[in-house]
């Protein structure tokens, strides 16, 4: 499946209680911060104009939340959780200030094969599971929205 040529709409979370204090999140669950359903909810309805018509979210509660408030923006839309979608694994990151993530990211850049922590999910086996959700997303819809992570957009980029 050529991905290059198929159109689909892509969301990052709101705001969480941990990136708010800087903390490398990961798959660890955690809750939008009072900001975060705010921005959810306003750009939930800003997107009231865009014909969406599914909506496949990570089952982490952060993309959860904001997918379940966009939901609320199209309730004809169809909707479902799509595992592949959750954040990048940083194992033994989580919990870490988040400058520890980024400079790890650094470090990949610089040599693809850099030596990770068992506990981390690497970028390859990252970009392997993104690829496998987006085949996932269209089986549901030609032109589903997804709603993720920050890392899963620079993984399909």
């Amino acid at each position: 499946m050529k991905f290059s040529s198929r159109k689909f709409f892509f969301v990052r979370h709101g705001e969480s209680l941990w990136n708010m204090q800087n903390l490398c999140q990961g798959r660890e669950d955690i809750d939008l911060s009072p900001r975060g359903i705010e921005d959810a909810k306003a750009f939930a309805e800003n997107l009231v104009r865009l014909p969406i018509q599914y909506i496949c979210t990570s089952p982490l509660k952060r993309a959860l939340h904001t997918a379940d408030l966009i939901k609320q923006y199209h309730p004809k839309a169809g909707f479902a959780v799509v595992a592949e979608l959750a954040e990048r694994d940083w194992g033994c990151l989580a919990g870490m200030p988040s400058r520890s993530m980024y400079e790890i990211e650094a470090l990949e850049e610089k040599n693809p094969n850099y030596p990770l922590d068992p506990s981390i999910e690497s970028r390859k086996d990252l970009q392997e599971r993104v690829v496998c959700g987006l085949h996932k997303a269209f089986q549901f819809h030609e032109e589903p929205l997804l709603v993720s992570h920050g890392r899963l957009f620079e993984a399909l980029s």
